[in-house]
């Protein structure tokens, strides 16, 4: 396997922070009480799963990128509707 380049070192990072930043979301929203248990269980499995995936194929950059943006529009879009 080959060394990673600087460009995909860097977006692991921006990715990771995308996902640090969810999880900040998904517990701030819990803890004020402006989302039910549920979608807050929902969105932890998703981190969690998500998360784990990244780290054991963080060299996909677009895939990784990608979904971390992906949660965060999901998180926020579904928070508004049920909260």
């Amino acid at each position: 396997m080959s060394e990673p380049s600087p460009r995909q070192v860097l977006y692991a990072f921006v990715a990771g922070g995308f996902l640090l930043v969810v999880a900040v979301l998904v517990i701030g929203a819990a803890t004020a009480g402006l989302t039910p248990p549920w979608w807050t269980a929902v969105m932890a499995v998703s981190l969690g799963a998500f998360g784990i995936w990244s780290a054991l194929n963080w060299r996909k950059t677009t895939i990784v990128l990608l979904g971390s943006i992906g949660l965060f529009v999901v998180w926020a879009i579904v928070t508004l509707i049920v909260a």
